[in-house]
């Protein structure tokens, strides 16, 4: 794009209203931001319990509880996650992005969500030159672009027509009067160019405005800060949820007629997206972002010492997809199930894992393999989640293991040590092992407050080498002690070994407590706060029914006030 209509289409791009947007997002800390959709429905006969609490999020660890002056947490706006952009370009375009000069994607929790994470001076450029390069390839094919017969209909009328469809798919609502009018002024600007030119500044301009970037929710406030959210923002925040991608035309024309009004309607939506398939991957990036499992393809993070020649990049690879094959398997041909997710039997030794699992495992045609012996139980005992946990070298992680449970299957933040904490070595500690020595902070009363948390859990993984490598003994030739107990848990939660442990955490309460407020974090990118406390009650209800079917959880979020609902000042 040379000078001149860089100058002009930047002037379009960022005219008053897209302007007001992109400030207010920079400082929004609610839905509450600049007028840019079209409000359906109303407040009336479909309000959520309650109207008011405070609007702050509790840690980790709290347990809400649904009262009458339960509400609707206070919501961000978010822009979109390098993959969610991907999808939505290609959905959009049926292009391939690349997303390699955009900054990394701000977390909420273990989780990619760019929650209130504003656009950076440097982001602006990179955006730009996606869109410059995504909408030269889109005018290749102009006539597959357009919906219209330029000849019969004329230039100008086909780009008005263009402005207006494809303009409501990227912004996943329909257009106000002033945006089409901008639009059709970035358009003319092109044309005086050629009529190719003005089309794919059109499709620049879209792609670079806010009201793209981000998924803004205004809904229709109330008095007490309540928004409902229209059709429009309920079809993209479902669509996002479950698909990782812009609504489709069945869920963009429910929208429209109004089918996302109430919480029945979203129900049904959501079971058909669920069953069209697409919320398999979904729930392979929930398990791999809760797991940090993306961490073992990072070279800076992943160390090993050097003491494992064999963790090359197949070895990496094939680590990080293993998490995604299980989860997918589950949800594809398994149980739906927590239970089954975090103890599984099975694993999917491809390529190099099978010098870790044993070249003589029988795999099927799914490319699972059967661990009969044990060793192997569930999500939390694959190869690539002992690799990347701890992200450095240690004698023994444990702690970090532990530390990996406690935090993010049991939704509780162990504090950092105190300054009053005594990090004397116990007597002759060089001749005790590395297990000996985190077993003393058992009975070292300043420390077992915190390890008891943390170490107990990890022991149940100490079988597991740097690698993942299942042993017995440890390099002295010792027996290694895997027992161990998850403190805290309302049943037993003593174990003799890894198997235990998973079946104790698979069939836990609060493992599946911890899981509904994991899955609303995901799915609307802000920590859960008291404010939630119905919404969560009906998810975790769900989790906690049978063998804690993923499912049926998901509909029970998505048909909840805080998925339908933002609150605000």
């Amino acid at each position: 794009m040379d000078k001149k209509f860089s100058q002009e289409v930047r002037a379009i791009i960022y005219h008053p209203m897209a302007l007001r947007c992109a400030l207010r997002l920079l400082v929004a800390t609610t839905t509450m931001g600049c007028s840019g959709s079209v409000s359906q429905g109303t407040m009336a006969d479909d309000t959520p319990n309650g109207s008011q609490g405070g609007a702050g999020a509790s840690g980790p660890g709290t347990q809400f509880t649904c009262n009458e002056e339960s509400s609707v947490g206070a919501g961000r706006w978010r822009r979109l996650t390098k993959n969610q952009y991907v999808n939505t370009v290609r959905d959009l375009l049926g292009q391939s992005a690349d997303t390699a000069a955009l900054v990394p994607d701000a977390y909420t929790g273990p989780f990619k969500t760019n929650s209130l994470f504003p656009i950076q001076e440097g982001d602006v450029g990179a955006y730009d030159s996606i869109a410059e390069t995504i909408a030269a390839k889109a005018v290749v094919n102009l006539n597959g672009l357009l919906a219209c017969d330029v000849k019969a209909v004329g230039e100008d009328k086909c780009a008005a027509q263009f402005i207006k469809t494809f303009g409501a798919r990227a912004y996943r609502r329909p257009l106000q009067s002033e945006e089409e009018a901008a639009l059709n002024a970035a358009y003319k600007t092109g044309k005086e160019e050629s009529f190719t030119v003005g089309i794919r500044l059109v499709v620049e301009s879209l792609l670079s405005s806010p009201s793209f970037l981000y998924l803004v929710e205004n809904g229709k406030g109330s008095a007490q800060g309540l928004h409902k959210l229209n059709g429009y923002e309920v079809a993209s925040r479902l669509s996002y949820a479950l698909t990782a991608s812009m609504p489709d035309a069945e869920l963009f024309a429910a929208a429209a007629k109004g089918s996302l009004e109430n919480s029945d309607g979203v129900r049904s939506y959501a079971k058909k997206l669920i069953e069209s398939g697409k919320f398999i991957g979904v729930a392979q990036d929930f398990h791999t972002q809760l797991l940090g499992a993306d961490a073992i393809v990072n070279k800076t993070e992943v160390s090993k010492g050097g003491k494992f020649p064999q963790f090359d990049e197949a070895m990496r690879a094939a680590m990080l997809e293993e998490p995604r094959k299980l989860v997918g398997y589950v949800m594809s041909k398994g149980s739906k199930s927590v239970e089954e997710i975090l103890s599984a039997s099975y694993v999917f030794p491809a390529g190099p894992l099978s010098k870790i699992y044993g070249e003589n495992l029988q795999v099927d045609g799914d490319g699972r393999a059967q661990i009969t012996d044990g060793t192997r139980r569930g999500l939390l005992s694959l190869a690539g989640v002992q690799a990347v946990h701890p992200k450095q070298f240690s004698p023994s992680a444990a702690v970090n293991r532990g530390h990996l449970v406690r935090r993010d299957f049991l939704c509780e933040e162990v504090p950092p040590p105190t300054i009053a904490v005594d990090f004397t070595p116990p007597p002759n500690a060089e001749k005790m092992t590395a297990q000996e020595r985190l077993r003393e902070h058992q009975t070292n009363p300043s420390c077992i407050g915190c390890h008891s948390l943390m170490d107990s859990i990890g022991f149940g993984f100490e079988r597991y080498d740097q690698l993942g490598v299942y042993r017995s003994k440890d390099s002295g030739g010792r027996e290694i002690d895997s027992s161990g107990e998850i403190v805290g848990l309302a049943e037993n939660g003593k174990f003799e070994n890894m198997g235990e442990m998973a079946n104790i955490l698979a069939k836990s309460s609060e493992v599946r407590t911890c899981m509904s407020k994991q899955w609303l974090r995901f799915a609307l990118g802000r920590d859960p706060s008291q404010e939630d406390g119905c919404s969560l009650q009906a998810v975790t209800k769900s989790f906690l029914n049978g063998d804690g079917n993923i499912e049926s959880a998901i509909l029970s979020l998505v048909s909840s006030d805080a998925f339908r609902f933002n609150r605000g000042e």
